[in-house]
């Protein structure tokens, strides 16, 4: 069974920045102290699990009525299974229920497809960032 839940606790966090070392670290070589950063003090963090082992986590940035989603992470062997698709459910209801209007998300080219099936739409092109090719994606709440 997949449970989502708010990240709250210091061990909570702590399983976040876990799956975040193990996927954006050392999986797609991006740095830590890029991947790690000041806005992780200000962010809504949640974090899934599989029968009860930690599986991924997202974070939402919230300013006035937009959102931002961001650092959505699966672990390997636990992707293709629903789990990226509940995080985003998840943070995108937080958005709304925050008053935002759209939410926003620098998608990394190779999951622009699942972005698009969660309702967002690209926006401009693609660029650099962490050294891995992204595009802005928008999605009205």
């Amino acid at each position: 069974m997949v449970e989502i839940i708010k990240a709250e606790t210091d061990e909570q966090m702590e399983q976040v920045f876990e799956i975040r070392r193990e996927v954006f670290v050392r999986e797609q070589g991006v740095p830590e102290e890029i991947e790690m950063d000041e806005l992780d003090s200000e962010a809504i963090h949640v974090l899934a699990s599989e029968n009860g082992v930690a599986a991924g986590c997202g974070r939402l940035l919230l300013k006035g009525g937009d959102a931002r989603i961001g650092r959505v992470a699966v672990r390997k062997a636990m992707r293709r299974s629903g789990i990226g698709d509940g995080i985003c459910r998840l943070l995108m209801a937080m958005a709304g229920d925050s008053g935002a209007q759209n939410v926003t998300v620098n998608a990394q080219l190779t999951a622009v497809d699942f972005y698009e099936s969660l309702g967002f739409e690209k926006e401009g092109e693609a660029f650099m960032e962490a050294g891995i090719e992204h595009v802005r994606m928008v999605r009205e709440l």
